[in-house]
């Protein structure tokens, strides 16, 4: 059955809009890396909001970062990025790849908050955090991919009983 939509089509261009995504936005990082108010900046001095910005009134997060941590995490995140999201959209590695895409997603969730503008609702900031999303697409990836090597095993073990099969019935 060939259609056009499938599981198997809407799981790659997932993935590769992914990684692309990741790709980009580690470049944008490096890019924006030293400019006022820029990545690096953002990284060292930045509280971090955990639940988001006023929630609870008066919560102003923990933070910022100790240098020992915040220094190589605003050098190396936009480089695992890059790295990452370009092995993900290349369909290399998925699973270990998408799993560090997550890990790397939640650190930036638990940096700006679940809800960063602090409400649910649109009030004219950034109301809903993609990053929940990015982290469940990654995640239904990796399932599949792990569903569709399962499946590669099971074929070719059908195959060698079949061929087994048939090689003693023909004796």
């Amino acid at each position: 059955m060939n259609y056009l939509l499938n599981l198997r089509t809407a799981y790659i261009v997932n993935r590769v809009t992914m990684g692309v995504f990741f790709f980009i936005s580690g470049i944008a990082n490096y890019l924006n890396f030293s400019v006022p108010n820029g990545f690096y900046q953002t990284v060292i001095t930045w509280k971090l909001q955990i639940i988001g910005p006023g929630i609870p009134p008066g919560w102003e997060g923990v933070g910022p970062l100790p240098w020992f941590i915040a220094i190589p995490y605003g050098w190396l995140l936009p480089l695992a990025e890059i790295v990452l999201g370009a092995l993900f959209a290349l369909n290399y590695w998925v699973r270990w790849t998408g799993l560090l895409l997550i890990l790397m997603t939640f650190s930036i969730v638990l940096a700006f908050g679940i809800i960063p503008a602090g409400t649910l609702f649109p009030n004219g900031a950034e109301s809903f955090n993609k990053n929940i999303l990015f982290m469940t697409l990654i995640w239904m990836c990796i399932t599949y991919d792990a569903y569709e090597q399962k499946m590669s095993r099971r074929r070719q073990q059908a195959s060698a009983d079949y061929s087994l099969t048939a090689s003693t019935d023909e004796m």
